[in-house]
């Protein structure tokens, strides 16, 4: 009977929120959808820390949802499924109290337009420009060269045979560079393939690889800011860095291989096991140092 009050509350409510602000839904409806789900795991006896253990999630990430405190969430499609687990931790049906947050983006305004809204030039579209100005310019070139040595005697034909040359030389080496000279989608697509690390994070105290040897959710937090939140397959590589304090989670921590500082890699913890570890700046070693777990 609570569940279906809850459900009749949230559809009554669901149509008023497409006449505001994006924004401004989303922190009204999390503050409904965080009040009903406290309010129904005090009716059901149950604590916010077992809640924690069982979904995994953060304490004070479920703490600001019944806060409605959007702006101590990641983004709205992270924070759609936290609201899943949450509500399926509890007994609650978590993809209809899901589908009551708004992650619409805001509406962008059609009355003025700028150069910004046109179609961005990708590199290789640049590449191909650069190489077609060269030859029309060499080409050009070549003919008033050939045109002023025409009128000379024999060494006309020699010297615009020389340009010609020139003009297949430049060509050829435009065309190598546009070659050579990969977009950036490419490489991405290159080092997937490869398996090679696609993070290119700056030099900082705390700088952790991590290595995936099988599939594992994780979030990271950089200096009290959650970075990244999901699901990564076996194979993947991926590198953070922090200047104060990185703080990693994995839900199976067996599966997941850690290198602090460009160490040695070892594993988070045991198969199956959810684990937290918090690596500081002023401190040679994470606080909680990465162990078997039996």
């Amino acid at each position: 009977m609570t569940k279906n009050l809850l459900f009749l509350f949230f559809k009554t409510t669901k149509q008023k929120l497409h006449s505001q602000e994006p924004e401004t839904a989303q922190k009204k409806k999390l503050a409904e959808i965080g009040t009903q789900l406290r309010q129904y795991r005090e009716q059901q006896s149950i604590c916010l820390d077992k809640v924690a253990v069982v979904t995994m999630i953060r304490r004070n990430l479920l703490q600001a949802i019944e806060d409605g405190q959007l702006d101590q969430l990641p983004e709205p499609v992270y924070t759609q499924g936290l609201i899943k687990r949450y509500a399926e931790a509890i007994g609650l049906d978590g993809t209809q109290f899901a589908e009551f947050f708004p992650i619409e983006p805001a509406p962008r305004s059609r009355t003025k337009l700028s150069w910004q809204d046109g179609p961005q030039l990708r590199p290789m579209h640049l590449y191909l420009f650069y190489t077609f100005l060269i030859i029309c310019s060499v080409n050009v070139l070549s003919q008033l060269m050939g045109g002023s040595v025409t009128a000379k005697n024999g060494a006309g034909a020699e010297e615009l045979a020389l340009g010609q040359q020139e003009q297949a030389r430049l060509a050829a080496e435009a065309s190598r560079s546009s070659q050579n000279q990969k977009p950036d989608s490419y490489e991405v697509v290159e080092a997937v393939r490869t398996g090679q690390r696609l993070d290119k994070s700056d030099n900082k105290p705390v700088m952790v690889s991590v290595t995936f040897k099988a599939e594992s959710w994780m979030q990271v937090e950089v200096d009290g800011k959650t970075e990244f939140e999901g699901t990564l397959p076996s194979g993947t590589v991926r590198t953070w860095g922090a200047q104060k304090q990185l703080v990693v989670v994995a839900g199976n921590a067996g599966g997941v291989m850690v290198a602090l500082n460009n160490g040695q890699a070892e594993p988070l913890g045991a198969p199956g096991v959810a684990k937290e570890v918090v690596f500081k700046a002023n401190e040679l070693k994470p606080s909680a140092p990465p162990n078997n777990e039996g």
